[in-house]
């Protein structure tokens, strides 16, 4: 039942609050990569998570990352899970839009894969830099854990607020 209602609550919100989120291959070398099915099964994985992130849905947020993940996060400090599901708690992650350019998408190893790239987001409310367009370097790697990708490590550098 705990499961049924989450998912309701999940769906409604994404419904009732249509949130912004997309991502563009910003180079034909980062359009070929994203056509192998490991780096569009991360891709897909990645759009969910900025999904929730944009719809403030903490179950998927959080069970996107790895146990042991570890963020550089935008406020120049090292993160591990469970700060970045506090920060999107207390919304100091609160976004209206969140859009993602790939540079370099590869597999590494037999587990991983890496996005490269920039993101452009407009943080509102209590997030740093609300009301401004930020843009930030971004660097990703993702691992397969019993066929489901999970977010290992996150660096995340802010170069313009404006």
């Amino acid at each position: 039942m705990i499961i049924k209602n989450a998912l309701f609550i999940t769906l409604f919100t994404l419904i009732a609050f249509p949130v912004n989120a997309a991502w563009q291959a910003a180079n034909p070398v980062a359009a070929e990569a994203v056509k192998n099915p490991r780096i569009a099964a991360v891709l897909a994985v990645a759009m969910r998570f900025d999904q929730a992130i944009l719809a403030h849905d903490e179950v998927v947020f959080s069970d996107t990352f790895t146990d042991d993940a570890v963020v550089n996060n935008p406020f120049n400090k090292i993160a591990r899970k469970a700060d970045a599901v506090k920060n999107l708690r207390i919304k100091l992650i609160d976004y209206a839009t969140l859009d993602r350019s790939i540079e370099y998408a590869a597999i590494r190893g037999s587990h991983d894969v890496v996005l490269m790239g920039e993101e452009t987001l407009t943080p509102v409310g209590q997030a740093r830099f609300a009301g401004k367009q930020v843009r930030r370097r971004t660097t990703e790697v993702w691992t397969d854990e019993s066929g489901q990708w999970k977010l290992a490590i996150r660096q995340a550098t802010i170069y313009v607020a404006e």
